[in-house]
This record gives C-alpha cells, sequence and structure tokens, in this order.
C-alpha cells in the first residue's frame, strides 16, 4: 500500500507560519491555510478542527469564528468547503489504492455494500461495532477495518494493532483483541503506521470512523439497520 500524498498548505504562506506547523504536526500536515476574515489571522485546518494563526506563528486561537452581522459561523463554513473539496476526493484516492489485502477483511456472503473502518483496539465503540460485525454481513455489508491506534505510534494500542497484523489469523486475532484477550507478541512487516498517519491526513480523528465508498466519513458506532439505510442514500 502506497500513502496517500496530501500537498494542502498554499505556496504562499508565510515562512514563519509553515515553520511552526510543521513543528506542531510533523506527521500529518494541515488540511489546508487560508487567510482568514480577519486581517493578519490564517485559518489552519487540520482534520476536522479550525484553528487560527498568527502569520508569524507565535499566537493560536481556537473556536469559532462568526460573521456577526450574518451570524455566519465561518470556520464551519470553511470544513464544509475543505470535506467537499478536498477531503472526500483524497478518501476515494485512498480507497482506491486500499487493496483488500491491505485489510483485515469481514466479507458479507451477499455483499451490496462496502465500508472500510478505522479501528482502535481499545475503542469501546470500536468493540461494539465488532460484536455486530455479523449483523453487517449479513445486511450485505462487508467490513474492512484498517488501523487508527488513537494514542500513536509507541502506544500499547499501536503494538496490539501490530500483533494483530502479525497473527497467522487476524481476523480471529483481531476478534480476540477486541474481546479483551492477549494475542501473542509478533513482530513483521505491517502496515499500521501507514494507515494511522493516511488516517490522520483524511480527516480522522476519533475512532471508529466509518469511510463510504463515496469520500463520506461518517464519525462513531453506526448500528447496522441505520449504516445500511445511510449506505443506500447519495452523499448530499
Amino acid at each position: 500500500m502506497t500513502l496517500l500524498t496530501v500537498t494542502d498548505a498554499r505556496a504562499d504562506t508565510p515562512p514563519a507560519l509553515a515553520a511552526v506547523l510543521a513543528k506542531v504536526s510533523p506527521d500529518a500536515p494541515p488540511t489546508s491555510v487560508q487567510p482568514s476574515a480577519i486581517p493578519g489571522l490564517y485559518e489552519v485546518i487540520f482534520g476536522s478542527t479550525v484553528y487560527y494563526f498568527s502569520a508569524d506563528g507565535k499566537h493560536m486561537l481556537g473556536g469559532p469564528l462568526v460573521e456577526l452581522a450574518s451570524r455566519r459561523n465561518l470556520s464551519a463554513a470553511a470544513l464544509q468547503k475543505v470535506e467537499r473539496e478536498q477531503l472526500m476526493p483524497q478518501r476515494v484516492a485512498f480507497l482506491k489504492e486500499l487493496r483488500d489485502a491491505d485489510a483485515i477483511v469481514f466479507a458479507a456472503a451477499k455483499p451490496q455494500h462496502r465500508i472500510t473502518v478505522f479501528t482502535d483496539i481499545d475503542c469501546g465503540y470500536c468493540r461494539e461495532l465488532h460484536r455486530h460485525v455479523g449483523q453487517y454481513n449479513a445486511a450485505g455489508i462487508s467490513v474492512r477495518y484498517v488501523a487508527f491506534p488513537r494514542a500513536g505510534e509507541g502506544s500499547e494500542s499501536f503494538k496490539k494493532a501490530e500483533n494483530v497484523w502479525c497473527a497467522a489469523d487476524r481476523k480471529a486475532a483481531l476478534t480476540d483483541a477486541k474481546a479483551g484477550k492477549t494475542v501473542p507478541d509478533k513482530v513483521c512487516e505491517n502496515p499500521v503506521a501507514e494507515q494511522f498517519h493516511a488516517g490522520e491526513k483524511i480527516g480522522v480523528s476519533g475512532t471508529p470512523a466509518i469511510l463510504l465508498d463515496d469520500g463520506r466519513l461518517l464519525p462513531g458506532y453506526v448500528p447496522p439497520d441505520e449504516l445500511k439505510r445511510v449506505l443506500e442514500q447519495p452523499a448530499g
């Protein structure tokens, strides 16, 4: 699997700000850097969060920026624009590169839909989703799992994800790990780090994160029946 390449920062980002952003998040560059409605402040989007930085990179603000005359939430509008114009196409590109061999797949016997789930072994709602994986399959939904250990590289969750990938039977190991059982330590070449950083770049910030083939990203656990209804609706 090749990591999706994302080149988002504007060429005219002030050098001092660009240097600070590179230090703040070296492995997950900002999704977007744009001048904000306030002169001297830059709107910087990381995934689904908007921040405002001074041009020299010395000051940062969080929270929504609202245009008082219209009461328009400029931060929300910026996120919607980035979602539509950048993140959704990038997610579709990621899915085109992702082979089933690069995921842990629970396939439906009669597949009608497919979802790709960024998952964390220790996430409670991830475990809830997996407890119902048979129901997703029965509803015609194939489930592809990719790794997103939220605590990052070097964490216990990250090691658990690697152990699952390196197991002789990955599906059984994933099911055991999500049930709280210990999966034996094992070292092998694995895509866990790649998938974690790819998720950061396409807007994944929590788990489970359900990625649809059209580029929509559904945060959190969605029950099988509800998910089937969503899958049968076109992207709005």
